[in-house]
This record gives structure tokens, C-alpha cells and sequence, in this order.
């Protein structure tokens, strides 16, 4: 059993921080043109870095705060899938179903309060996250006319995949096993900040190999 303390929890989400700051700094040094795509992904990368500073930093252990934060970065990157979408039946699809998604966690926050079913929530958020993942390579592997590792969209969908994917495989065996100790819910969090670590190293392959003039991001 791996021993954790409270400098662990300084340490690794200081380097996501870092770490979510490198693809905004690639698409800005690279001075990529600007994308519907990749700027999203800017806002998102910030938006990591801001969540991270407020959650473990800021106001750490303050349940609407991260609430709201998990909310909205599950809009972000759900509204980044929409974009990636090359069907425009799928986006209209897709805007009617966040909208409805959103509606429906909205009123139950305002109803049972901000941490009503909190853990069935992020599951399920994760996974419709998950799912899109999966469904955006699909589409990405079976179009022939591109090639896959020279695609941004590639490796943002890749890096959502590595990220949502674990949080559902934790979050469920947190879900399921009530009587788990301090000690294992904080290696879970742990496993998960690894894989936003993870994730944002991929985001900044994405920005590493954007092309500048814009054609393909």
C-alpha cells in the first residue's frame, strides 16, 4: 500500500497546473491559427488550471465549488465533441441532448442541494464523456483520408478517453464499496490525478502538432 500524505496533494496537482498551461503555451509559441477546435481546448486547458488552483489551493474542500467546476468542464468538453462531430444531424443532436442534460442536473442541484448524488452524477457524466471518446476515434479511424496521428482531434479524444475512462473505473469502485478507507479514497484521487496529468501531456501533443495554417485543427 502505497503511503500518502498531505505534500502529494500539493505536489501533483501544482503539476497539473503546470501541465495545463503547456498546450496553451505550444499553440502560442507555434502561433497556430485560430480553430473552433483548438480553442476550445485553450479554454479547457485554462479552465484545469483554474479548477485546480480554487479546488486544492483556493477553497479546498468546499463541495458547490467543485461542483460547479465539474459541471462546466463536462460542458466544455462535451461542447468540444459537438464540434468535432462532422455531421450536422450529430451536433444538432448533441446541443438538444446538453441542454436537456444540463436542465436536469440544474434542477436537481437546486432541489437536493449540491452534493445530492454526487458520485452517481460524475459517473455518469464521465462516461457520456467516455462514450463520445470512443465514438470520435471510431469515426477518426474509419475515415481514410486522414491520418490519424497527425490529427489533433485524434489526440484530444485520446487524452478525454485516458482521463473520463479512470474516473469512471474509480468513481464506480468507490460507488459500489461504501466502506472504503480514507487511506484507499485518497490513493483513488490520486490514480485520477495521474490521469489528468496524463491527459494534459496528450492535450499538448495535439497543440505540438496542429498545423499552423489552421486546415486541419
Amino acid at each position: 500500500m502505497v503511503k500518502t500524505g498531505g505534500s502529494i496533494f500539493i505536489v501533483l496537482p501544482l503539476v497539473v497546473m503546470l501541465l495545463s498551461l503547456l498546450p496553451v503555451c505550444i499553440l502560442f509559441v507555434r502561433k497556430v491559427a485560430i480553430s473552433a477546435i483548438l480553442n476550445v481546448l485553450r479554454i479547457l486547458c485554462l479552465f484545469v488550471f483554474l479548477q485546480y488552483l480554487a479546488v486544492y489551493f483556493l477553497q479546498p474542500g468546499y463541495p458547490a465549488l467543485q461542483t460547479g467546476f465539474q459541471l462546466t468542464a463536462f460542458t466544455l468538453v462535451f461542447y468540444l465533441f459537438i464540434l468535432v462531430m462532422p455531421s450536422r444531424q450529430a451536433k444538432d443532436i448533441m446541443n438538444m441532448f446538453l441542454v436537456s442534460f444540463l436542465s436536469v442536473i440544474i434542477t436537481l442541484y437546486v432541489l437536493k442541494g449540491t452534493i445530492a448524488y454526487t458520485g452517481i452524477i460524475t459517473i455518469v457524466q464521465s462516461a457520456i464523456l467516455t462514450g463520445l471518446s470512443f465514438v470520435t476515434l471510431f469515426q477518426l479511424i474509419s475515415n481514410r483520408q486522414i491520418v490519424m496521428i497527425n490529427e489533433p482531434a485524434f489526440w484530444i479524444a485520446g487524452g478525454l478517453l485516458c482521463y473520463y475512462g479512470m474516473v469512471v473505473f474509480m468513481e464506480s469502485i468507490a460507488g459500489y464499496n461504501s466502506d472504503l478507507s480514507q487511506q484507499i479514497q485518497r490513493e483513488k484521487n490520486i490514480i485520477i490525478i495521474v490521469a489528468d496529468m496524463l491527459r494534459m501531456i496528450i492535450f499538448a501533443v495535439a497543440a505540438g502538432i496542429a498545423e499552423k495554417n489552421g486546415n486541419k485543427a
